[in-house]
């Protein structure tokens, strides 16, 4: 026997709550300590020693640099090293990078011009 479905009664719709404003955070004042330590970390210089760096140390010396110097000095994988020299200093930091390969089969890059702002 077929059985009738009965129908479902509708829900009384909700009373829709009034939207306020958001609440204003009162921003917290910082502490004699929390002030020094933030002007402490402010004027810290700017490192110098970074793998980027000894990368650009390598490449601007005469003789250049291989693959396998760049990845000693860093500790890098050699496609780290591809990407570094075709992005993070040709393309970001505007240095020329050239490449030779002699009959040895070692290609050596070496940094062609250095970009305005960093002679």
């Amino acid at each position: 026997m077929p059985t009738k479905s009965k129908a479902k009664k509708a829900k009384p719709a909700k009373a829709a709550k009034a939207k306020t404003a958001p609440k204003k955070s009162n921003p917290k004042k910082l502490s004699t300590p929390m002030k020094k330590a933030l002007d402490a970390v402010a004027n810290m210089p700017v490192r110098k020693d970074t793998k980027l760096e000894a990368v650009i140390q390598l490449l601007s010396r005469p003789e250049g640099a291989t693959i396998e110097d760049m990845v000693a000095a860093t500790g890098w994988q050699k496609h780290t090293i591809r990407s570094a020299l075709s992005h993070a200093l040709a393309k970001k930091r505007g240095y020329e990078i050239v490449s030779d390969k002699p009959k040895d089969g070692l290609r050596i890059y070496k940094i062609a011009s250095v970009p305005k702002d960093k002679e």
